[in-house]
């Protein structure tokens, strides 16, 4: 099952996309700002793709994506953001603007 990790400080939009990624089949973990996903990519914790907003306390989005990048290269990162028209195109990411639908982000995985 493909884990995805859900990075977000506002704990409605995260407890909705949590929910939308299981009702899509997919495993979805959580992390409630940016410095407790970095504390979660330290413990080891593996993830298949990253569902992450840019704004949050402790670490930023872009902070986060360049952490997990370093230990998975590849990784898909699907950027959340309420100024997303500030925003520049990140090589290998996808900026999807707030408020959003799950089927943007499920079809932005790739299912």
């Amino acid at each position: 099952m493909t884990k995805i990790l859900v990075v977000e400080d506002d704990p409605f939009i995260r407890e909705m996309a949590m929910t939308g990624l299981e009702d899509a089949g997919y495993e979805a973990i959580e992390a409630a700002n940016g410095g407790e996903a970095l504390r979660l990519l330290h413990a080891g914790i593996a993830v298949d793709a990253l569902l992450t907003d840019i704004r949050m306390p402790e670490a930023n989005g872009w902070e986060v994506a360049r952490a997990y990048r370093e230990r998975f290269p590849d990784l898909p990162v699907l950027y959340v953001t309420g100024y997303a028209e500030q925003m520049q195109p990140v090589p290998g990411g996808i900026i999807i603007s707030k408020p959003y639908r799950m089927s943007q982000v499920v079809s932005a995985l790739g299912t």
